[in-house]
């Protein structure tokens, strides 16, 4: 449900049409997992990340982006990822 969730919210907030002629230059996948959250992490074209970290109890989800290029990492707030999942699953 992580990764869906993620996966959907991205998206939605990400304009992926930069992506069509080569899909691989955007990608959002599992990361590590602790035993209280699961990451998840969005690759943007522009070589930026964003991770998830997806509280295992409550779905609660904060983001950090980080621009390795510019060694820049951003807390970047919260959602809630069960508005992103599909609850007819």
């Amino acid at each position: 449900m992580a990764l869906e969730g993620v996966n959907n919210y991205c998206h939605s907030e990400y304009d992926w049409s930069v992506a069509e002629d080569n899909p691989d230059i955007m990608s959002v996948t599992m990361g590590e997992e602790t035993d209280s959250a699961f990451q998840v992490v969005f690759r943007s074209y522009t070589g930026a990340y964003v991770y998830f970290y997806v509280d295992k109890e409550t779905g609660t989800t904060r983001m950090v982006e980080h621009v390795p290029a510019m060694n820049i990492e951003n807390e970047a707030g919260t959602i809630s990822l069960l508005d992103y999942v599909d609850k007819g699953k």
